[in-house]
């Protein structure tokens, strides 16, 4: 996995495993197991070809603090892949469906130093999950970068429909992935998902006047083309310097986390955060999608795991402030406790949302379309928005013009509109 400062070597001792790429890991292996479950739904499929891509694979094995082996994130998705094929038959068995399910992967696991890669062979070459049916693993000796057109052949060679397949590109830093690159999977392969590291932390602390020659360089080899400068980023801090750190920074977060997803030519993201214990250089995980349906179970996992957190808002613009005194909502530990919040937040935001289109809704719309600015998953949204039709603050009915009798019940097809009334309401300050 991120290999920054990660050495692997025959002879010295195993790289640490800190407790914040555990959680990443976590995150990885439950979105996987899933991913390929819900694949095998169809009871009448025989199987998948699917293509499991890690572009930063590391040396494949670590110690964790407490002295013990672990696996690195190659091993994790070898894992996951054996998890999800035991589980797909216990599901297809207890559903009564006797048609073998065969998930066939393949796997390539690019490593840029040699010893690095050298030290990867050996440990798959030692592990039997490297080695089951159905399962191809293949090495690449590089970077991502120039590896990508080779594993991109293949793929298209193998998967001629969608190109089924799941990126892990967890760089050290945030320059090391070109973004155009993640653009061209996205445009050759529809069913693809990327997950991306990204230290937000890193770029802004970077940020000065010294080093804006240096940034602007990186930011053009990362994708941004001329859409994001160090001459912008530090307009955005200057001009706000005077309402503190935390806003001009939660500014150009904003900025970035929506300008690498125009970059990369994803329509979903989720940039949920990471802190390592002993930094406060904080990093994102970004999940990249195309389809609603991803992006919705990556938010089930992080809701499901509560292992990272999303310092930012509970409702919509999650990456925003709330109030003119620049005061950020709360940390999200995605827990009881925040699930509550986000719900109660949607309930101050959605009428304000909701005014602002100017007409009816379709649900299935407003679920889509806030989709990039909320952390609430789908069920949350149908509890605030019946909430709110129940207090009559918001008008909620089917197409037929019943009216929903419990949040579970809504429907993409449900229209959600305000009163006339509310259509005067101010925007929210942000």
């Amino acid at each position: 996995m991120t290999q920054g400062g990660y050495r692997w070597s025959f002879d010295g001792p195993l790289p640490v495993l800190e407790d914040h790429s555990r959680a990443k890991h976590d995150v990885l292996r439950a979105y996987l197991v899933n991913y390929l479950r819900i694949l095998a739904l169809s009871p009448r499929s025989e199987g998948i070809r699917v293509t499991i891509v890690d572009g930063f694979a590391g040396g494949g094995l670590y110690r964790a603090l407490s002295g013990e082996e672990v696996g690195g994130s190659p091993l994790v998705l070898l894992q996951a892949l054996q998890e999800a094929r035991a589980l797909v038959a216990q599901d297809r068995a207890e559903r009564g469906v006797r048609t073998p399910y065969v998930i066939d992967a393949q796997l390539h696991f690019v490593e840029a130093k040699q010893t690095n890669h050298a030290f990867l062979n050996r440990v798959l070459a030692e592990h039997a999950l490297a080695h089951a049916p159905h399962t191809t693993v293949t090495t690449h000796y590089g970077t991502f970068e120039a590896m990508f057109p080779a594993i991109l052949a293949d793929i298209r060679q193998r998967q001629r429909r969608g190109g089924r397949s799941v990126f892990v590109l967890d760089q050290y830093g945030w320059s090391q992935v070109d973004l155009s690159c993640v653009r061209s999977i996205f445009d050759a392969l529809p069913s693809a998902e990327v997950f991306l590291t990204w230290m937000v932390d890193n770029l802004i602390n970077f940020l000065s006047e010294r080093t804006a020659d240096k940034l602007d360089l990186a930011l053009r080899r990362t994708g941004f083309g001329a859409h994001i400068t160090t001459a912008q980023l530090l307009g955005l801090r200057d001009a706000n310097t005077d309402e503190g750190a935390r806003i001009w920074r939660r500014l150009i977060q904003t900025l970035l986390a929506d300008e690498i997803r125009t970059a990369s030519g994803a329509a979903f993201r989720t940039p949920f955060y990471i802190v390592p214990r002993d930094s406060r250089r904080g990093y994102w995980l970004l999940h990249l999608a195309q389809h609603l349906r991803a992006n919705e179970e990556m938010k089930r996992i992080h809701w499901q795991n509560n292992n990272l957190h999303h310092p930012g808002g509970a409702g919509l613009n999650m990456l925003g402030y709330v109030g003119s005194n620049g005061q950020l909502a709360f940390d999200n530990r995605f827990d009881a406790h925040a699930s509550d919040l986000t719900i109660q937040t949607l309930c101050e935001d959605l009428p304000r949302w909701l005014s602002a289109q100017r007409g009816p809704v379709r649900f299935g719309d407003l679920v889509a379309l806030t989709a990039n600015e909320t952390p609430a998953q789908r069920a949350q949204l149908q509890q605030a928005v019946f909430g709110l039709a129940k207090r009559r603050e918001l008008l909620l009915h089917t197409v037929s013009g019943a009216t929903r009798r419990g949040a579970n019940g809504l429907a993409d097809d449900d229209v959600v509109e305000t009163s006339q009334q509310l259509w005067l309401l101010p925007p929210r300050q942000t």
